[in-house]
């Protein structure tokens, strides 16, 4: 009984050690994507779509993997027969370009904007429903960095 305790206690040090690793680096996200990030901050500048009306957006991948406990399997995916078999000790993490195409939907994966704005979006607004507090999720510019404003 005792060792199964240790062997418990040792699997969530090894998993928690892992979560901050994880969280720390700066994790390339991808061509369409384009990590321009160093360590915890990653940016999405949206270079392979037709046109980028909106901008960049910037997170923080840290503060949303420990300090707000999102798990890794609610953004990082990969779906086979219907279900999620990404786990993150089993290999790198694809971008998400790799799958999401950045302008148009394509067997029935939705594309890249889609994508990001269920996850991302669809997050913050169900906290925000919940009266939780929240990253932005109302108005564009609250995620997104207008690097063309209009003169």
């Amino acid at each position: 009984m005792e060792m199964d305790r240790r062997g418990t206690v040792l699997g969530i040090i090894c998993w928690v050690l892992f979560l901050v690793i994880l969280g720390g680096r700066g994790a390339p996200v991808g061509a369409a994507e384009r990590g321009k990030g160093t360590g915890d901050v990653l940016t999405l500048d949206n270079k392979g779509y037709k046109s980028d009306r909106k901008g960049p957006v910037t997170f923080t991948h840290r503060k949303h993997a420990m300090d707000y406990r999102v798990s890794c399997w609610d953004c990082h995916h990969e779906f086979k027969d219907g279900k999620n078999v990404w786990s993150p000790w089993e290999g790198e993490t694809q971008q998400c370009v790799k799958c999401h195409d950045p302008e148009k939907t394509r067997d029935k994966v939705v594309n890249l904007q889609k994508a990001f704005h269920l996850n991302c979006k669809t997050c913050h607004q169900e906290l925000a429903a919940q009266k939780k507090k929240t990253g932005p999720h109302k108005k564009c510019l609250g995620c997104h960095k207008d690097e063309n404003p209009k003169k």
